[in-house]
């Protein structure tokens, strides 16, 4: 894989957050009181499908970078190369409708904008250790990724995603439509998942990481689909489970919580309490935001 992209996907949070008790760095995930008892209970989290998100066009246009990339290479390749390019060029809007799904976090563990989202009733923050997080995602095919908000670093992955991959073919060698189909499905479905963490620049300062599936089978028995007032929603089951620890708690990547602004917050962290006892968590308190803020 590409330096720039090497080096992206190989960032880690740093900060443990202000609720941690441990040094540990952890990124966080804002859910309803409703979605709490679902991942304590089930130790599952949705990852949502793509394409039933609000941001999903930059998903599109990310796929986008690569295909103007690709048609700009092919004029200048040779004859192997160039029809490798022009495949994936060609392949870009098949795979713009692809089945990718996607679970969010963020840096920080009390942001306002994430409140206002999820917790105009109250909502929770999970705190994920990193570690653990990867681990959960690596199990179910997913990868931890920093999304990307700068139009010129878009840009730049997707050049460099492309010269780094053609090395690794023999440009002298004439390839049969098999081999080129083969390569250029490689190409595509690898960028694929890096253009899921892409993100307008508006949203920046959310710091939010994706993990991120790639490509998924309609019929994988993972997918499950739930109902919304207005729309059916493809998600994957990301099993959370890692096990107990010596004192028969069980782990599910999980070690803090907070409880977001509510006029009731300590109530719910009190009942918080007793729906994630048999969990590691070590650490918990109440939003410092002001419950008019919302």
């Amino acid at each position: 894989m590409p330096n720039l992209i090497d080096n992206h996907l190989s960032l880690l949070p740093t900060s443990p957050g202000r609720v941690s008790a441990t040094k540990r760095p952890r990124l966080f995930h804002y859910t309803t009181l409703q979605g709490l008892l679902g991942i304590v209970s089930s130790k599952v989290i949705w990852a949502t499908n793509i394409h039933y998100l609000n941001d999903s066009e930059e998903f599109a246009y990310g796929l986008g970078y690569l295909r103007t990339e690709a048609e700009a290479r092919a004029r200048n390749a040779s004859s192997g190369h160039r029809a490798i390019l022009l495949r994936v060029a060609s392949l870009v809007d098949y795979f713009k409708q692809g089945y990718v799904y996607t679970a969010s976090f963020a840096e920080d563990d009390d942001l306002l904008s994430q409140w206002r989202g999820y917790g105009a009733g109250g909502g929770v923050c999970l705190g994920f250790v990193v570690g653990d997080l990867q681990e959960i995602a690596k199990r179910s095919g997913f990868r931890l990724i920093k999304c990307i908000y700068e139009q010129s670093q878009k840009a730049a992955l997707a050049k460099e995603f492309i010269v780094h991959s053609l090395p690794t073919i023999d440009a002298a060698t004439t390839l049969d439509d098999e081999r080129v189909e083969e390569f250029a499905n490689q190409i595509v479905t690898r960028y694929q998942q890096l253009a899921c963490a892409f993100k307008d620049p508006s949203f920046r300062e959310e710091c939010e990481w994706r993990i991120i599936s790639k490509f998924v089978p309609l019929d994988h028995q993972s997918v499950k689909v739930r109902g919304t007032p207005t729309m059916l929603v493809p998600y994957f089951e990301v099993d959370l489970d890692l096990g107990q620890d010596s004192h028969g708690r069980t782990n599910i990547g999980i070690d803090t919580l907070v409880v977001g602004p509510s006029l009731q917050k300590e109530r719910i962290l009190q009942a918080a309490s007793i729906a994630t006892k048999h969990l590691t968590i070590e650490a918990s308190r109440p939003s410092e935001i002001p419950y008019r803020s919302l």
